[in-house]
């Protein structure tokens, strides 16, 4: 059987030599998929886009589940504010936003395009601005206002076929439970091993707001707590979603599945260069 398998596999990939890691995959997914072959195509065109490692079988097969309905896809990406960054500087830019959501938008648009491409339907994909749990909330809280004009410039920069959307709009009982200021939940919804990833990984980044490290461990605790939340809201409100992740730290992705690791939110991460076509 095994070697049946293997031999339809080759023919599907026309003797196309994979890396073990990658010929695995595509081996699990045929099982998962009773050999789809238009699933297995577009699961080809996610190994060429990913970064290699980050999507485990409990994700892949979410994935499967949701591609063998045959309803329409729906891809959404989360989008942050973009912050003034700086030793003890606190606030939002107002004269731009950062490369790291440019990019993230055109990649939401053409996965979802390329996906149309590979003869999936999909409705139109949706940039979500998280606009709570914000960073240094004890400062930011007062310049609301640039929050605005933040949001606004993001605004400016979603392409055409590309839905909006205030995380606080579509889920308003986000600002009760965790508002701009973020949440500490005890214990904590997430395992210790994701946590200490998220302050390890994070020190690079709040290095640069000049943060102490019991700063940089209890903004990692709002953060694990705060997109846990979020993750439950999408896990209920969007079951049959997609997401492409956008933010540079990767390890920030396992936060949205809380301790729901063995059945996780649907999540995708794109290689940082990946522009498409």
């Amino acid at each position: 059987m095994i070697a049946n398998l293997n031999k339809k596999l080759n023919d599907f990939l026309k003797n196309e030599r994979l890396s073990k890691e990658h010929f695995d995959d595509i081996k699990n997914i045929a099982n998962l998929t009773n050999f789809n072959e238009k699933i297995l195509t577009w699961f080809k065109y996610l190994q060429s886009i990913e970064i290699v490692g980050w999507r485990n079988k409990f994700v892949t097969k979410k994935i499967c589940e949701i591609l063998k309905k045959n309803q329409p896809i729906q891809f959404y990406s989360l989008f942050c504010p973009s912050y003034i960054k700086g030793d003890g500087v606190a606030g939002f830019r107002v004269d731009d936003v950062g490369n790291t959501t440019k990019n993230g938008l055109k990649r939401l648009l053409e996965i979802t395009n390329m996906t149309r491409k590979l003869g999936f339907e999909c409705n139109n994909p949706e940039a979500i601005f998280f606009d709570i749990a914000l960073e240094q909330p004890e400062k930011t809280l007062y310049m609301i206002e640039d929050l605005n004009k933040n949001i606004e410039i993001f605004k400016s920069y979603v392409p055409n076929g590309v839905s909006f959307s205030l995380l606080s709009d579509k889920f308003p009982e986000l600002m009760d439970i965790v508002g701009y200021e973020g949440i500490i939940v005890t214990p904590l919804p997430v395992e210790n091993i994701i946590l200490n990833r998220i302050i390890d990984r994070g020190k690079k980044f709040y290095e640069l707001f000049g943060w102490t490290m019991e700063q940089i461990e209890t903004r990692s605790k709002v953060i694990a707590s705060s997109e846990a939340i979020v993750g439950a809201f999408l896990r209920n409100n969007m079951p049959e979603s997609i997401m492409i992740y956008t933010p540079t730290m990767l390890e920030r992705a396992q936060i949205y599945s809380g301790k729901h690791q063995d059945d996780p939110l649907a999540i995708i991460i794109p290689k940082k260069d990946y522009m498409g076509s």
